[in-house]
């Protein structure tokens, strides 16, 4: 039987919010005397990011949709070439991210933080309701599509498999079936419950992401047979989920709503893919426009913009 498989981001993808900072206040939580200050480790990022990032910005190559043609598609056989560069570029971010991470593991800000204090802090976040966290439309998707738990998967630079899926909740997905640089936990202790203070580094930056989704869609795909044949999602909102949302063997879809983030959107849209600025006004301007096909690829895959989870419902719902 035919499923669609789903493969999300998590920080403003399924969040309504980047939790990453708000997690870190976790570890204050638990620990009231860590040290240092929070700050400390924002400066560290935004050092590391100003020496290195414009070294690694010259090997990128922009708009990524440039070198394609009206009327090409994105296949398995282009897709190297196409967005080599790109896979390089992010590549090489890895050493921003590590020298961020590196100085957390060496305070050990989260050394001794358990799982249970993860879920109890994320069941305080939701106020008594759901959107308070997950974006609006998000848990109605996933009904109204009968994506269930095995169908769901997150892949995601956040820090705590945990935390995204106490969030999600595990009524909708399964731990096995979230990727993240996650923190590690203490295997010598009885319960298995305590983070070390260390991170996995398995996943940093979009080119990790995009060996995942390779990997996911290898492990599902089924057979060939039109009656298995399995129709693959990705959602995402940044710079990290770009090489995913232009992957080949996947529908992938840039979930940005322009009258939330205009300055992320034009970004993304434009700076980035390269798309027709009438074409982006138009869809910007149009309350009625909530989806667009922006390129096409092998097997009639598509990358897609939408605005907000209900309008990726409608739009999965009109390709199945």
């Amino acid at each position: 039987m035919s499923r669609n498989i789903l493969i999300c981001d998590f920080d403003e993808t399924i969040s309504n919010k980047d939790t990453i900072s708000t997690f870190a206040r976790l570890a204050y939580h638990v620990k009231p005397t860590a040290s240092p200050n929070w700050s400390h480790f924002e400066t560290t990022y935004m050092n590391g990011y100003n020496h290195l990032q414009p070294k690694y910005v010259q090997k990128r190559s922009l708009p990524l949709l440039a070198k394609l043609g009206t009327n090409d598609r994105i296949t398995m056989d282009n897709y190297n070439v196409l967005f080599g560069s790109e896979i390089e570029y992010q590549r090489l971010c890895r050493n921003i991210e590590l020298n961020s991470i590196q100085e957390i593991e060496k305070y050990n800000l989260f050394k001794g933080v358990s799982t249970r204090d993860v879920s109890t802090y994320v069941h305080s976040l939701f106020n008594g309701s759901v959107d308070s966290i997950v974006r609006k439309g998000f848990i109605e998707c996933l009904g109204t599509l009968n994506i269930d738990v095995h169908d769901l998967f997150v892949i995601s630079i956040n820090w705590s498999r945990e935390l995204i899926q106490d969030a999600i909740s595990q009524q909708y997905i399964s731990s096995s079936n979230i990727y993240c640089n996650d923190l590690l936990l203490d295997q010598n202790k009885e319960s298995k419950c305590v983070y070390t203070g260390n991170f996995s580094k398995s996943l940093l930056t979009g080119s990790d992401k995009i060996e995942v989704l390779n990997k996911l869609y290898e492990d599902n795909n089924g057979s060939n047979n039109a009656e298995n044949y399995n129709k693959f999602w990705y959602v995402g909102d940044s710079e990290t989920d770009i090489l995913c949302i232009l992957e080949p063997q996947i529908n992938g879809i840039l979930l940005l709503d322009p009258q939330e983030n205009e300055k992320k959107f034009l970004k993304l849209s434009i700076d980035v893919l390269g798309l027709d600025e009438n074409t982006i006004t138009n869809f910007m301007s149009d309350p009625q426009i909530r989806s667009l096909r922006f390129a096409e690829k092998q097997t009639g895959n598509g990358s897609y913009l939408a605005k907000t989870w209900f309008d990726i419902t409608t739009l999965i719902q009109q390709n199945m």
